[in-house]
């Protein structure tokens, strides 16, 4: 059966099965026109049509079962039982029939044991595709084509189809002799006339109840097929019927209705998995022209890495060392508003520094050298502060606090998450800080909050994942931000996390080597800064 879009590739058959159809029934009219005109017995005919058909049952039962194994719905499976049925039946016919493999049949069994078991195969075969193809209970349908319990259906369905079929073909054999006999002498008037119209209206009620159920779902591709194979085999039935007698043009058409029967399903799904493979070469043709695509572009992307971190740094450095100059007024007094905007622009110019080694943290292929030192943690979020002119930042931070980290990343770590709390958060930015004993001596605690609505549940899998953005945010960025914080922060041998409850990111590091932790001095005070 066919998948959904979007699962797997679609093989659309159109109008094939149809036009086949019509085939079979202008071949079988055709044949029925004159169906009694005698052509001979051929001896490599019979041999060759049971071994054809048996093959052709056989691999169309394996196919179907691993169809449904990987995925197809219950209705593949139904469709193995009819061909399970045909090839144990057919197996077993062709070993009774006389000619075939000895003049008596291998297994010697009477005259009527050939009979009875065409009779099986023609009824059997048509009331299972009939089954298969017919309007199934949902619930029934659900239950079979569920992800689980697919082995144990295929086995047990499939044992009790065999089961039957073995059962049939014993009474057949073993005890044909308490049958009736319906061909005398190569005569099939029993058959025909007492027979026949149960076993013609066996076929032609399969035939309505698949119409029904594959018009309906508008089915496409294998059920179509399946309702091709059971029109042949019913034209198969008609003109044996109608032949009288054996090696007749209908006795000879029906064999030809019964390879087309048996052939028609499997061929199908040859024929889609040819289709398949040229749809999964184009779609790997594509991936490829995507894949060079993409190694162009990341080409472009390091080459664009490359220029910020060698050609910007300097120019930023300087840049900032001149403002530094002016802010405290090596080069000559300013008035007071001149100096604060020389201090506004240094700090705007500390932001573009730390923005420039956000890329080239996450475009470097080689771990980022840290030069770690025993750093005051509050003149750390003073200078961080100054960073962000205009926000009103909190902080609270104990005096004395010390953490061990290197400073220039330290403060891209600290300044990606206030940027980002100013970008999609709301004001007052609370930065805060303080001892984490739970975490080994000297260890120090993190935090970064704002009064906004928080990361949305849906993104928190992907928060910390680079490029990864928040879809609806109506806020610009590159993604890389917190992705650089979680990088920096264990290599540092520390580790960052989002908790959704309290709305906070959480920064652990370690202490200086020495865990001399003041935190518990009496002469500690905490300081509370808005900026």
């Amino acid at each position: 059966m066919e998948t959904p879009p979007g699962t797997q590739p679609v093989v659309r058959v159109g109008r094939a099965p149809w036009v086949v159809a019509g085939a079979v029934l202008v071949v079988a009219t055709a044949i029925l026109l004159d169906p009694h005109v005698e052509l001979g017995f051929q001896p490599a005919f019979l041999p060759t049509f049971f071994t054809l058909v048996i093959a052709s049952d056989v691999l169309t039962c394996l196919v179907l079962v691993e169809h449904y194994r990987n995925g197809g719905d219950a209705r593949v499976l139904a469709l193995s039982w009819a061909y399970l049925w045909s090839a144990i039946v057919v197996c077993v016919h062709s070993m009774v029939f006389p000619g075939v493999w000895s003049e008596t049949g291998l297994l010697g069994a009477v005259p009527s044991s050939a009979p009875w078991l065409w009779t099986a195969w023609h009824v059997g075969l048509p009331v299972l595709l009939g089954l298969a193809l017919a309007p199934w209970p949902r619930r029934l349908e659900g239950r079979l084509a569920g992800p689980t319990g697919r082995r144990r259906a295929l086995l047990v369905s499939w044992g009790v189809v065999a089961g039957l079929a073995a059962l049939v073909c014993v009474a057949c054999t073993a005890w044909a002799g308490s049958l009736p006999v319906i061909i005398d002498a190569g005569d099939y008037s029993v058959l025909t006339d007492t027979y026949g119209p149960w076993i013609a209206g066996a076929n032609l009620l399969a035939l309505v109840v698949a119409s029904l159920g594959v018009l309906r779902r508008r089915s496409p591709g294998l059920e179509r097929w399946a309702l091709v194979a059971l029109l042949a085999s019913a034209c198969d039935t008609s003109l044996v019927l109608l032949a009288h007698s054996r090696f007749t043009t209908g006795w000879y058409g029906a064999r030809l209705m019964a390879v087309t029967a048996a052939l028609v399903v499997l061929m199908s799904m040859l024929l889609a998995v040819a289709r398949l493979h040229r749809q999964v070469a184009g779609y790997a043709h594509r991936l490829r022209e995507q894949n060079v695509a993409l190694h162009e572009a990341q080409r472009v992307r390091d080459r664009v890495l490359a220029v910020v971190s060698h050609d910007m740094r300097s120019p930023l450095t300087a840049l900032h060392g001149y403002q530094q100059l002016l802010a405290d007024g090596e080069l000559g007094e300013l008035s007071e508003d001149a100096r604060d905007l020389a201090r506004r622009s240094e700090a705007i110019s500390r932001r573009l520094t730390l923005m420039t080694e956000d890329l080239v943290v996450a475009g470097s292929k080689a771990p980022v050298s840290l030069v770690p030192a025993a750093l005051a943690l509050p003149d750390e979020l003073a200078v961080l502060a100054q960073g962000f002119p205009g926000l009103d930042l909190r902080l609270d931070c104990p005096a004395g606090l010390r953490v061990w980290a290197d400073p220039l990343r330290l403060q891209q770590v600290l300044a990606n998450l206030v940027g980002n709390a100013q970008k999609y958060g709301a004001e007052p930015v609370v930065l805060a800080a303080s001892p984490d004993p739970g975490r080994g001596p000297g260890a120090v605690r993190i935090t970064v909050g704002d009064a906004g609505a928080g990361v949305p549940p849906r993104f928190l899998p992907r928060l910390f994942e680079p490029y990864a953005r928040a879809e609806g945010t109506g806020v610009h960025g590159t993604g890389l931000g917190l992705s650089v914080v979680r990088d920096l922060v264990e290599r540092h041998g520390g580790s960052v996390a989002y908790e959704p409850g309290d709305r906070l990111f959480v920064v652990r590091l370690p202490g200086p080597p020495e865990a001399a932790q003041p935190a518990d001095n009496p002469d500690t005070s905490s300081a509370t800064r808005s900026t």
